[in-house]
């Protein structure tokens, strides 16, 4: 399956990624209504792109009680706000924090239809829409680490 693989290391902290996004899928520019969230790690100038994994086993649509999340016939998973309760479970149950809330409603990466707009708009090519394997790391993983290789000290 396609997924928007991240290499941290490439990433400047600019966030056009969550422009891009909430501009695709709302006509605004605003982070609040992105996909994806860069989390930062401000003391040591790091920063990390966080948006859906399409995990195969999706903790957040197996603990939807409405059955808003699902899967299109390309295996993306997609939110139906007209069934969403708001609960919030997906929200609680993500592994990444890859869902986020806006007004009642799970957002969530739907890899804009096949042209992430996060991939073709990011400057420094740190994010990639390839097919790939999952991958588990998460943001503080991915600053542990490139504190370690570039020697950073705490």
């Amino acid at each position: 399956m396609k997924r928007i693989l991240v290499r941290a290391e490439e990433c400047a902290g600019c966030r056009q990624c969550e422009m891009a996004c909430s501009f695709q899928h709302s006509g605004r520019f605003s982070p609040s209504l992105a996909r994806v969230t860069v989390h930062k790690d401000d003391l040591n100038g790091l920063d990390y792109p966080v948006m859906c994994r399409q995990c195969s086993l999706c903790l957040p649509m197996e603990s939807c009680p409405a059955a808003a999340l699902s899967r299109d016939a390309e295996g993306v998973v997609v939110a139906d706000w007209q069934l969403c309760t708001g609960c919030g479970l997906c929200v609680q149950t993500c592994r990444y924090g890859a869902v986020k809330m806006q007004g009642g409603k799970p957002l969530v990466c739907n890899m804009c239809e096949g042209r992430p707009q996060c991939v073709e708009r990011c400057p420094t090519e740190a994010l990639e829409h390839i097919e790939a394997p999952e991958f588990t790391e998460t943001p503080e993983e991915a600053f542990r680490r490139m504190k370690e290789a570039w020697g950073f000290h705490e």
